[in-house]
């Protein structure tokens, strides 16, 4: 066993931490503000969904729960949703056309989830697929889509039939709403009110059937209340008791059930998000308005109170890497002198001149990410006189990320690379020779494939992930390292039977070694520090769980002038 040279301490699972996510997770930062639909689930959920959001607020317990893909969704953007309580069930519409249906317990909680996604793959329709509204009857919902009328059996989870061409002489409408009376069936289309008798005799596939109606009582608009946080109200539903619940488009989801109108919305940015990034020990989001994330809680902020934000970067010469346009510049600002870099061998050896994104990482290497994949600049003091040009670092014997869009790159703790492109998130080791990691959209619960930017909250080592449909985050397993060992944290500690992700270790120096043994000194595990964080993945050495017991934690500095030594219960 290695000397040790401080005390023993037992580290606990700190109140701070249950605030953040367990490392190797995600969660999602959605405009809940924006809300565009609600819906009564039985009688203490109301259900409510935004542009890239969806919730329930529970009444008896008086908080909001937020849904998403890591909760089993298929996708992000809700363009309709409809609960039926005979057949307890709530689908939930995507505007790809994609359907899930949502089984409902008795007190109105999400259970199981079917996926339905014959309208989002079938060649058949070329045109929109946006589900527009949902009416039940009977075992069937009837859904009213941009491309006709969807019958679909709840029960089966299948689609029974589909009324297209409906329109005079059978041209195609758009179908905005349905509605049931008394013994017909209306629908309002782009071509005005249409209207066919409901019955098993009657064939509604046939536009000869569907006649037009001139009847304005069918189809009324809302009446909302008066209140001055109803600003843009786009649903109102009342519950048993009478109470009024507003899906609102500014102050979201609205209710005067606790007395006058409030907002019951979760937590989260406001408005549609184009840039992020890390200052000030907070990740900042901009939108028509600003957001700042600190404390784990979103504040919203006038967009002017946002701090300036620059990506140039000052090399260790002091030389100024900026991006003007999309081309690629050097300047010595004290001398002026100014180099510029572009595709092909000679003018710089980018792979395009087309640069998106630098970023400099820990041994001075500038990592340039532009429409033609990954190059890297070699930082020097002679840059202006010598004739050094950027290489193309190779993966698995290919340029990385060749023929792939590149967004943004980010240096983590420990000098691994983020990069986002057009096609998903990928993390690769600090040379790039090695790809740990690489999110899409079928594989991760990101919103969309097409990842816009990152911002890297350096001391938690949470990756907040820009997408073109959302925003959401992902807490790696780095951070940047402490200059000793006084604030390390271990958790979580005690590790209970039902937790399924990884055990941390942070606050540590870099490239720290973590040997974590049995109380009887046996090597169950070890491991280098990424930057000021390790991970242990709570398998032993023939890969099986951990089983109960006290484990140690024994972390050495890279030079072996400090070690730490610390206990984690686990439990099974």
């Amino acid at each position: 066993m290695f000397q040790l040279k401080q005390c023993l301490f037992f580290i606990v699972f700190t109140s701070q931490i249950f605030a953040q996510i367990p490392t190797n997770t995600w969660r999602t930062h959605s405009d809940y503000f924006n809300a565009k639909g609600v819906e009564i689930v039985e009688k203490n959920k109301v259900y409510c969904f935004s542009k890239n959001g969806f919730f329930y607020f529970d009444k008896a317990a008086n908080q909001p729960t937020t849904l998403s893909k890591l909760n089993g969704l298929s996708e992000t953007n809700i363009s309709q949703i409809r609960y039926s309580s005979d057949l307890k069930t709530l689908i939930i519409a995507y505007e790809t056309g994609n359907l899930d249906l949502m089984s409902i317990s008795s007190d109105g909680l999400p259970d199981k989830i079917q996926n339905l996604d014959f309208i989002k793959k079938t060649d058949a329709i070329q045109d929109s697929k946006t589900i527009n509204q949902i009416e039940f009857r009977g075992d069937f919902a009837y859904l009213a889509t941009d491309f006709g009328l969807v019958v679909l059996d709840v029960k089966k989870n299948e689609i029974k039939e589909t009324y297209q061409n409906i329109g005079k002489n059978g041209t195609k409408v758009v179908i905005k709403q349905i509605t049931f009376a008394r013994d017909s069936i209306f629908a309002s289309t782009s071509g005005g009110i249409l209207g066919a008798k409901f019955s098993p005799t009657t064939n509604l596939q046939f536009f000869g059937n569907w006649k037009p109606i001139n009847d304005s009582q069918l189809f009324k608009n809302q009446i909302f209340p008066k209140d001055n946080l109803i600003v843009f109200p786009n649903e109102l539903e009342t519950d048993t008791e009478g109470k009024t619940w507003i899906a609102d488009g500014e102050n979201g989801l609205l209710s005067n059930f606790s007395g006058s109108f409030k907002s019951y919305s979760p937590n989260g940015v406001k408005g549609d998000i184009f840039s992020i990034f890390y200052q000030n020990k907070k990740i900042y989001a901009a939108s028509i308005a600003g957001n700042s994330f600190e404390e784990n809680s979103w504040k919203i902020l006038n967009i002017n109170q946002l701090p300036s934000n620059s990506n140039d970067i000052i090399d260790q010469y002091d030389y100024r890497w900026q991006i003007s346009g999309q081309t690629l510049r050097v300047t010595d600002p004290t001398t002026n002198r100014t180099r510029f870099y572009f595709a092909g061998k000679g003018t710089g050896g980018l792979p395009t001149s087309n640069v998106n994104t630098i970023t400099l990482d820990k041994d001075n290497l500038l990592w340039v990410g532009t429409d033609n994949g990954v190059a890297v600049i070699v930082t020097s003091r002679n840059i202006f006189t010598t004739a050094s040009e950027a290489y193309t670092p190779f993966f698995q014997t290919r340029r990385l990320l060749l023929q792939e869009v590149i967004n943004k790159i980010v240096v983590d703790g420990g000098n691994r690379k983020w990069i986002a492109t057009k096609n998903g998130l990928n993390l690769f080791s600090a040379s790039a020779d090695e790809q740990i990691l690489n999110f899409t959209e079928e594989n991760s619960p990101l919103s969309s494939k097409n990842v816009i930017d990152l911002a890297l909250d350096s001391t938690s080592g949470e990756l907040f992930v820009l997408t073109e449909k959302g925003l959401l985050s992902y807490r790696t397993n780095s951070s940047e390292p402490n200059e000793d060992f006084s604030s390390v944290k271990i958790f979580p500690n005690p590790v209970r039977p039902d937790f399924q992700g990884v055990l941390t270790v942070s606050g540590l120096r870099e490239n720290t070694s973590i040997k974590i043994t049995d109380t009887a000194g046996r090597l169950i595990y070890e491991t280098k520090s990424n930057g000021g964080t390790a991970s242990w993945d709570l398998l032993n050495s023939e890969g099986n769980r951990a089983t109960t017991a006290i484990y140690m934690v024994f972390c050495v500095a890279e030079d072996g002038s400090e070690s730490f030594v610390g206990k984690v219960a686990v439990l099974r």
